[in-house]
């Protein structure tokens, strides 16, 4: 068989193997061939996750299960690269098991999963105590933090209790992994789409009075108004836990936090067209 015919059956496999494992190939080759970045759920070589995995996500997780296919295989990646990326340590007695990092690496995925970059490179490390700590920064009992020294810290009773009523608006997973999504994003001397409609969202926020507003219609809770940081964090829990009540009280706000965030809990397909 001549060099070349040889050399075309061996690309010709290699295509064909690319596109079996691919999430949208065609679309990222449109993409590449006129220049733009391919879609961001986009992932040449996806890594598995486990069958027990899955199933534990799609009977515990409204939100995996909305989505399609393709992006549970994207989603099922990223919480495998999370993973891979960072220490998970247990603090006292508490003992740490594989549900447990699945459940606070999804998380941090979920929030995350409209932008390109979510491994939350400033953060390296997960402590996870069985209940509240004593915070060295704070000087008092906390049930999380989140600090830029990379270490994210939560209390496992109020983890597991912010995701067992996924419609009261409390999360502790949603609501540390968004300070460090805001931490990551801004420390980060690289100009980024977050960063842009982060400063949209923070005008409209400041200039507008949303902090009081948002607290006195009773769509956030009191804590929101502490400061920008914090009214973040408490806008992630609601866009995760309430959205349709977030986008009715303020629709603005709603409309631009879906573009910080690169992503509509409420239309989970669009995800599908980024």
């Amino acid at each position: 068989m001549p060099f070349a015919s040889i050399y075309l059956l061996i690309a010709s496999i290699i295509l064909i193997v690319i596109m079996i494992r691919s999430i949208d190939l065609g679309k990222a080759i449109i993409n590449y061939i006129i220049f733009k970045p391919p879609p961001v759920y986009f992932e040449l070589f996806p890594w598995r996750l486990s069958k027990n995995s899955i199933d534990y996500l799609i009977k515990n997780d409204a939100y995996y299960r909305n989505l399609s296919p393709r992006l549970r295989r994207s989603f099922n990646s990223r919480i495998k690269k999370f993973i891979a990326n960072k220490r998970f340590v247990s603090r006292g007695n508490f003992k740490l098991n594989k549900e447990i990092i699945l459940v606070i690496a999804s998380a941090a995925v979920k929030i995350s999963f409209g932008l390109r970059e979510y491994k939350f490179p400033l953060f390296h490390t997960i402590i996870i105590y069985s209940d509240e700590f004593y915070s060295n920064a704070s000087r008092m009992m906390v049930k999380g933090e989140t600090n830029a020294t990379g270490v994210v810290v939560f209390s496992w009773k109020d983890f597991k209790q912010g995701n067992s009523d996924p419609f009261d608006s409390i999360n502790l997973g949603y609501h540390e992994f968004a300070h460090a999504l805001f931490l990551t994003n801004l420390m980060s001397p690289y100009e980024n789409d977050f960063k842009e409609h982060y400063r949209e969202w923070l005008m409209y926020v400041k200039y507008n009075s949303k902090l009081k507003e948002a607290t006195q219609k009773h769509i956030f809770r009191e804590y929101a108004a502490a400061n920008e940081m914090e009214f973040f964090a408490v806008a992630v829990e609601n866009f995760f836990e309430k959205p349709k009540e977030f986008k009715q009280g303020l629709p603005k706000l709603y409309e631009l936090m879906s573009k910080v965030l690169n992503q509509d809990t409420l239309r989970p397909e669009k995800l599908s067209l980024l």
